[in-house]
């Protein structure tokens, strides 16, 4: 019976490591989740410069002479009005101060 055994393992899967690797996987991964939502974090709680805060201003004024097209649909100008007034909301939530 113990003959049994001992041909019944294989050489090529030794029992034991296969939760060391298993583990060092799952580390691996709860790193790489933590680093990612520590980028998000940093990309959203960072300062904005006067460049970003003018680029969004800028969008806004685009948005409103789309919004103001006389070519375009009744359904797109409506849509795009509530586009700016929501890019507006999110401006004064953002900077304190309505845009430019």
């Amino acid at each position: 019976m113990s003959d049994d055994k001992a041909r019944n393992q294989s050489p090529e899967q030794p029992n034991s490591g296969k939760r060391g690797g298993c583990l060092w996987l799952t580390l691996l991964g709860l790193g790489f989740i933590v680093l990612v939502f520590g980028i998000i974090i940093y990309a959203i709680t960072r300062e904005q410069t006067a460049e970003v805060q003018a680029n969004e201003q800028r969008a806004i004024q685009a948005c409103w002479v789309k919004a103001n097209d006389p070519s375009a649909t009744p359904t797109s100008r409506a849509f795009a009005t509530d586009s700016c007034k929501e890019m507006e909301k999110q401006f004064r939530i953002k900077y304190d101060r309505d845009p430019e």
